[in-house]
């Protein structure tokens, strides 16, 4: 089917999603326990799909193959709801600031702008990386694919940027850098 598929044959591209959609789906919703997140996944799954018609190169079966791409997705998608949860936490039990709003405004501004010329500073690939993985959200393996590179090139640029921000930001409190980006 999925030959017939990619020769044209758009009617086998349907029976593929008609057969694995709701499969897809009721993972999906499993997983992340939301009915309208796991319905965009599966959306996306099959998008990406399509969208990469011609240059798809499947090594396993397409099942396999969307189930993987599935998970990748949830499993960016509960690693991004840790972080928002673990600083909820951090903001409900860190003690009330002693300031007022506008030293808070002016200190929060001062922040961005020091993380911005840092990020500024890093070396160009570091920055078109760390910025497609943080403020786009995207996978190694998407920015990888956007940017030509390995994905392990993605890591190895990804862990210099973090570690010339972390210098760079030594005076900052570093568990607030993370959430500037979201």
């Amino acid at each position: 089917m999925l030959s017939s598929w990619k020769k044209g044959d758009q009617a086998a591209f349907d029976a593929l999603y008609q057969r694995y959609a709701v499969m897809l789906l009721k993972k999906a919703y499993e997983k992340t326990g939301n009915k309208e997140t796991a319905r965009e996944f599966v959306q996306e799954v099959f998008l990406e799909v399509l969208e990469r018609k011609d240059r798809l190169d499947i090594h396993t079966s397409f099942k396999a193959y969307i189930f993987t791409a599935l998970r990748n997705r949830v499993l960016n998608y509960l690693h991004r709801q840790s972080i928002h949860h673990r600083y909820e936490v951090y903001q409900e039990t860190r003690p009330p600031a002693m300031s007022n709003d506008v030293e808070s405004y002016l200190s929060h501004k001062e922040l961005t702008h020091q993380v911005s010329d840092a990020i500024q500073r890093l070396p160009e690939k570091c920055r078109q990386v760390f910025i497609l993985s943080r403020a786009e959200e995207l996978s190694n393996k998407e920015i990888a694919e956007r940017s030509g590179i390995s994905v392990n090139t993605v890591e190895q640029h990804m862990r210099k940027a973090l570690r010339l921000l972390r210098n760079g930001l030594q005076r900052t409190p570093l568990l607030i850098i993370p959430f500037i980006f979201f």
